[in-house]
């Protein structure tokens, strides 16, 4: 499935964006409430939004929102399909207009995106599989359709199912964005305060788009294509591994779960894993209310390792492990039931886990094939930025559960992210101090995204004398004895 949608001219890519931004809005609100029950208001905002799209250059996507709204006010069946057309060109529009933007910012001029490395399908029994696809495709539409209001236990029951089959015929990219689905929809049946439609408008598109793209690929018989959708990348065996922790991201829910990701780089060359390459590492600990997140990594892990030494100055050991590594050399590390975790020397020395060369970042753009199904953070950066400043934190309309702090470094600025809730409490504290007259900021390292063209930063760390001080994770302490009785490890 191919979507061609035309750049409009940098100039109007601010005016682009935020309708596009609206347009996002527009569409999680319909998919939420669904078409069968948009009114007139609905329809006009629509055409609004397609209007001032078209002015600003971007005929195409209005061209398709044109044909959802005709298709709306003839109650057309086919109206929810029309909608999830229209999304997944307004996506690819989005990522063209941020992967440009960030390639003026990082110096690099436009270029040609790279040829899709040649890929060998997996074996697929199209017969069996064929039926799961329409289901599935039919189920988004139907969703899109009636909303979430008619949706039930009886809905999540059938999604739960149909991720189960597609995780039995190893359908992971699917599965995966069926379980966001169905997460999203357990949320909004409980009424919790969690629930987002922006993740259940993204997830529901992804998944409907997949479907549709596997259909198309198996009745036209395009190898090529089934390849890259069904496409995972193979484990490479590690004997030993020799590691260093520079940053680390931590994400926790109301609910108390909690997942960091631990993020690395190669001290010394193992196998197909050059010196240097850059991978993650993450671990994910089920909800325990009242538990502070950083508690968890106080907790051994199945290889019989506490997570808490991976925050020491030191070398990381590992042995009988297996790296997942990308088409630009990074990848993530998989540690398996024999694995080992150890800590070893502690580093005097940092510099050589600091270097950022924004004209590779740029080449890396310049060289992605843009889909559909990309997500915003797989394409990211990994920045040490020195001699930053950093302004005082704003909201955003794009994402209300965030604040934005300005940070300026090498001429360019970044979009400085942290959430605002508790489990954003430490970076807020971090950040709000290194805004003081006569702060030091050491070199921040910290992941990149591009998203509604703007440079998105999450900061993770900072470099000082004595190694990374990680940003995100808080420094109370925490008592052990007590933490051992308030966790309940018969559920």
């Amino acid at each position: 499935m191919t979507v061609d949608a035309p750049v409009p001219d940098r100039a109007d890519r601010a005016e682009v964006t935020a309708a596009l931004a609206a347009l996002h809005h527009a569409f999680e609100d319909l998919v939420v409430r669904g078409l069968e029950s948009s009114g007139p208001r609905d329809v006009q905002r629509l055409e609004a939004l397609g209007e001032e799209l078209a002015r600003a250059g971007a005929s195409f996507v209005a061209g398709k929102l044109a044909e959802v709204v005709r298709r709306v006010r003839a109650s057309d069946p086919g109206a929810a399909r029309a909608l999830l057309q229209a999304q997944t060109t307004t996506r690819v529009l989005e990522r063209v207009l941020s992967l440009d933007a960030a390639l003026e910012s990082f110096g690099g001029p436009p270029g040609e995106p790279a040829a899709l490395p040649a890929r060998t399908p997996p074996a697929v029994d199209s017969a069996a599989l064929v039926p799961v696809l329409e289901e599935l495709a039919a189920l988004a539409e139907g969703l899109v359709a009636s909303g979430m209001t008619t949706a039930s236990a009886a809905t999540k029951a059938k999604l739960d199912a149909t991720f189960k089959e597609a995780s039995r015929m190893k359908l992971l990219r699917l599965a995966a964005s069926l379980r966001y689905v169905g997460d999203e929809l357990a949320r909004f049946l409980a009424d919790s305060e969690q629930f987002s439609p922006r993740r259940l408008a993204f997830f529901l598109n992804r998944t409907w788009l997949i479907s549709r793209g596997l259909l198309d690929a198996i009745q036209k018989k395009d190898s090529a294509a089934l390849a890259r959708l069904l496409w995972s990348a193979a484990p490479t065996p590690i004997a030993k591994l020799t590691l260093v922790v520079v940053g680390v991201l931590k994400r926790s829910l109301l609910d108390g779960s909690a997942a960091f990701e631990f993020r690395l780089r190669v001290a010394a060359a193992a196998g197909a894993v050059p010196q240097g390459a850059k991978l993650a590492w993450s671990c994910v600990f089920g909800a325990k209310k009242g538990v502070p997140a950083e508690a968890f990594l106080h907790l051994p892990q199945a290889q019989r390792f506490m997570p808490k030494i991976l925050l020491d100055p030191t070398e990381i050991v590992v042995t009988d492990a297996a790296v997942v590594l990308d088409e630009h050399g990074a990848g993530r590390l998989m540690l398996g039931p024999k694995s080992t975790v150890k800590p070893g020397p502690k580093l005097k020395t940092w510099d050589a886990w600091q270097a950022w060369d924004p004209a590779a970042a740029a080449d890396r753009i310049r060289r992605h094939p843009i889909s559909p199904l990309d997500l915003e953070v797989e394409l990211h950066e990994e920045v040490t930025l020195v001699e930053w400043t950093i302004g005082a934190p704003t909201e955003t309309d794009a994402r209300p559960d965030h604040v934005v702090y300005p940070v300026t470094a090498g001429g360019r600025t970044f979009d400085a992210i942290a959430t605002r809730g508790a489990d954003g409490a430490a970076l807020r504290d971090a950040l709000d101090a290194f805004r003081k007259p006569k702060a030091k900021r050491p070199p921040l390292f910290g992941l990149v995204h591009y998203e509604m063209a703007r440079l998105v930063l999450q900061p993770l760390a900072v470099f000082r004398d004595a190694g990374p001080e990680f940003l995100m994770i808080a420094t109370d302490k925490i008592d052990l004895a007590s933490l051992m009785k308030t966790l309940d490890f018969t559920h």
